[in-house]
């Protein structure tokens, strides 16, 4: 069974007040042609559709024209899809209920993850359970599992004490990652294994399980252009997705591996600069009797990221860089007095110019030993290490000397709690 999986689409984002609708539109185009060469048994979109809650109208055009041409692509084909931490849930299920005519599930309560979507293809069948984003209250006044028929993919009734969503006080130990007990879970990690419990009592044996989810799986690799989460508890344990053939997830950038079975299908498009070099697009998993076999389809971006660096004079001499004129450009100048409004000449080389950094402006990280500047080539690496010389050099310009002591002890242990907190 053939499943293709994409995620934070981001519809409506902006880039240094650039509009990336146009781009966005090349890359959903590149998805459906996929979609009609391929012929999917699911569509899988797992969250942040949109990059705000209230999006603009043109995204929400382009959002509607990519499900009209990917049902049209493949009529048999069913489409899954969850809100993230970006999107308004309430705002992306309007409409919910007529689209399911059309093999269009827009999951987005989480009350409703333990009711899979059932799908058939090629003599194979899949039972997909959709989970949405978990925010706090997300099951609030002891999240009962929703008043619907009993999932046929259950191979029987839960038994008393299993009930999805039952009091986890009540419903026997935590799974891995539950974090702390009590009638209303509150952090990711707690939210998470709360509804694991709930579809594990209910998965299908004669089945492949596949999970659609927006979370962050603890392990993962961020990017520069997510909006992150704060300390470890808003992590989930990846074992929790082991349970499961495969498990669609959405909010890391980053094409990965989430355990076992867990894909990350990262963003179609780079959202920074940061990003440009890494190669973007969707998943596409396959499941079958050797198990599960996936990976990066990779789709080239209608404008590129790049970073150039160099002196003005060279950045902007007539006819340099033609190989860039298309793309998106963030240049650095090497410069070592400050360059007044260098964009003007820069934008004739560059004409998609978002970004100029002046190495005149920037101030470099002072050095352990001297309290010097460091050479440049340090002023890409902020470790620990780099933190430390910083707060050194500053206590000894402040005070005299170097920090000594209870202080410095005190000083190494809370930049130990923060590296801990953004792993």
């Amino acid at each position: 069974m053939l499943l293709l999986h994409a995620a934070d689409l981001h519809l409506g984002k902006t880039l240094r007040e650039r509009d990336l609708l146009d781009d966005q539109a090349f890359a959903l185009e590149a998805i459906v042609e996929s979609i009609a060469r391929l012929r999917p048994a699911a569509l899988l979109l797992a969250g942040d559709i949109y990059d705000r809650s209230i999006p603009p109208p043109e995204a929400i055009r382009l959002f509607d024209s990519f499900l009209r041409r990917a049902v049209e692509a493949a009529p048999e084909m069913a489409i899954v899809a969850v809100p993230g931490n970006h999107d308004s849930a309430a705002r992306l299920s309007f409409g919910a209920t007529l689209l399911e005519r059309a093999k269009v599930h827009l999951r987005t309560r989480p009350e409703d993850c333990a009711q899979p979507v059932l799908v058939e293809s090629g003599g194979e069948r899949a039972a997909i359970w959709a989970l949405p984003f978990l925010g706090p209250g997300a099951f609030a006044g002891g999240g009962r599992l929703s008043e619907a028929e009993p999932s046929p993919a259950a191979s029987a009734p839960a038994r008393p004490g299993e009930l999805p969503f039952d009091d986890p006080a009540e419903a026997g130990p935590a799974e891995p990652g539950a974090g702390g007990s009590g009638p209303c879970p509150r952090s990711q990690a707690e939210l998470f294994a709360h509804a694991m419990r709930a579809i594990g009592s209910r998965l299908a044996p004669d089945s492949y399980n596949v999970l659609v989810a927006h979370c962050f799986a603890a392990g993962g690799a961020a990017s520069e252009s997510e909006r992150a989460f704060v300390g470890l508890s808003e992590q989930v344990d990846a074992s929790l997705l082991e349970r499961f053939d495969y498990a669609a997830l959405g909010h890391l950038h980053r094409y990965q591996a989430a355990g076992r079975s867990g894909r990350y299908s990262g963003s179609p498009l780079a959202y920074s600069f940061a990003e440009g070099g890494e190669e973007r697009g969707f998943a596409l998993a396959e499941l079958g009797p050797g198990g599960l076999s996936a990976e990066l389809v990779r789709i080239k971006p209608k404008r590129a990221m790049r970073r150039v660096e160099g002196a003005l004079l060279s950045l902007s001499a007539p006819g340099s860089f033609p190989e860039l004129r298309e793309d998106y450009v963030e240049a650095r100048l090497t410069d070592p007095e400050p360059v007044l409004n260098p964009s003007d000449s820069l934008r004739a080389n560059f004409p998609n110019l978002l970004s100029v950094r002046q190495a005149a402006f920037e101030i470099a990280p002072a050095d352990a030993a001297s309290g010097a500047p460091a050479a440049a080539a340090g002023r890409e690496a902020r470790g620990p290490a780099a933190v430390a010389a910083d707060f050194a050099a500053f206590h000894e310009e402040m005070r005299g000397s170097p920090p000594a002591g209870a202080e410095a002890e005190l000083f190494a242990a809370l930049l130990a709690e923060a590296e801990s907190a953004s792993l």
